[in-house]
């Protein structure tokens, strides 16, 4: 059997009729508000912290008022503090079916060991307001139609370890050298309790480093405890007048590592020869 020309012509024809159909039974549902994205009824997230890796579900509620399903949709957040991303992440493929309201749950992740040190240590220590900026992205109507949509909100930040407390002691004389003892004290978020961490302390002067110390723990709710920084006898000289010191900490934990800075007003050493 052959086919002549107005047959090809014909099957085009109807191909272009159909494709043209899907288009506008697409476009029509999302040109009038018909895809719509919002937090989930509890807008609570279920997170997890591994191998520098924070993870988080987040439930989500897409509404797809069109007349197609929207395949391979991804979530993606960044995570912003006054216009300045801090992280991002974007979730695996998920499936938005037509004409209801699709209950999601995708998976991030954000590696803190790619962020910055400047922006890691804001994630780290610090309480915040960030701007959550949530997209949803998919292809339908056999892929010809790319759809999107997004929504910002502005959530109260809890960081990783919160009120973080460092205290001068006193120091002891040890031989020829000092041993400058700071108490520490920090809450921690539920992601990090049961990990073991270390906390590491860098002492410094006008002229450079003057010792270090530090201590390994399993982190808990509430942590505190001391920290013996040894200064060697042929820096101990610069410990003998007052003056502001720069401690250096570090915090490591599951491969991942915080730093920040504080000062010790040091008082200077009654009777040192």
């Amino acid at each position: 059997m052959r086919w002549g020309p107005l047959a090809f012509t014909s099957a085009a024809i109807a191909v272009d009729l159909f494709v043209a159909a899907i288009l506008v039974l697409s476009v029509m549902p999302l040109a009038s508000g018909g895809l719509q994205i919002n937090p989930g009824d509890d807008g609570s997230t279920d997170t997890s912290f591994q191998d520098g890796v924070l993870t988080m579900s987040l439930p989500l509620e897409v509404y797809n008022g069109g007349y197609f399903d929207i395949d391979d949709v991804r979530a993606s957040i960044k995570l912003s503090r006054g216009g300045e991303v801090l992280a991002e992440g974007i979730s695996g493929a998920m499936h938005v079916q037509a004409g209801k309201v699709n209950e999601l749950h995708p998976v991030l992740s954000f590696d803190l060991k790619e962020v910055d040190k400047d922006k890691l240590a804001a994630l780290v220590f610090e309480r915040s307001e960030l701007e959550f900026d949530i997209r949803v992205e998919g292809s339908y109507a056999l892929g010809l139609i790319d759809a999107n949509v997004g929504i910002k909100r502005t959530v109260e930040w809890e960081p990783l370890v919160s009120d973080l407390g460092i205290e001068l002691e006193g120091y002891e004389i040890v031989d020829s050298s000092v041993d400058v003892i700071l108490h520490y004290s920090f809450g921690a978020s539920s992601v990090l309790h049961g990990l073991s961490t270390d906390l590491a302390l860098t002492l410094k002067g006008a002229g450079g480093v003057l010792g270090d110390g530090g201590t390994s723990l399993v982190v808990g709710p509430g942590n505190e405890g001391t920290i013996r920084v040894n200064v060697p006898a042929d820096a101990v000289e610069s410990l003998r007048d007052p003056q502001v010191l720069t401690l250096e900490i570090g915090i490591m934990v599951e491969g991942l590592e915080a730093q920040l800075e504080r000062t010790i007003d040091w008082e200077g050493m009654e009777g040192w020869p």
